[in-house]
């Protein structure tokens, strides 16, 4: 899979509440790590919204194609743009439910209309389901993050 080059991680996983000139439109981004608890090695990737997909449910479908041996354990982290929407929220709480060998934790730049009932629902039904959602500070969207990204920019 293609690596994002640093200015797209610059530029989209920025969480500045002013951005500066020229303006850019802000994609949806999930970039993930699988790592299996055998020690070896990780699978990264990532993915962006596409016209009838959010990046989530494309994350879950290439999860679930990988054919993971379930009997092993995964640790699953995701760094998102954006947090989920209320129904990727709902996908992800189902999708983890299915496969308990797998142990997601989820990262996010910017909250998803976290003004919104609907938004606010999703995500305390991703904490409640022993899904944590972390959002990043502006330090970790340019360094503490950045380097656990490394893996993810050209």
């Amino acid at each position: 899979m293609a690596l994002l080059t640093a200015e797209t991680f610059r530029l989209q996983f920025n969480n500045k509440r002013r951005l500066r000139r020229p303006y850019y439109p802000r994609k949806a981004l999930l970039c993930y790590q699988l790592t299996p608890q055998n020690g070896s090695t990780p699978t990264r990737g990532y993915f962006e919204n596409k016209k009838k997909c959010h990046a989530e449910i494309c994350f879950i479908n290439e999860i679930k194609s990988m054919g993971l041996d379930e009997t092993q354990c995964y640790q699953v982290t995701c760094y998102l743009t954006w947090s989920p929407c209320s129904s990727c929220a709902w996908e992800l709480v189902d999708f983890i439910k299915a496969h308990d060998h797998l142990n997601l934790g989820i990262f996010a730049s910017r909250l998803y209309y976290h003004w919104c009932k609907p938004q606010q629902k999703g995500l305390r039904l991703l904490c409640g389901s022993q899904v944590p959602v972390e959002v990043m500070g502006f330090p970790d969207s340019r360094g503490t993050c950045a380097g656990s990204l490394h893996g993810y920019i050209v």
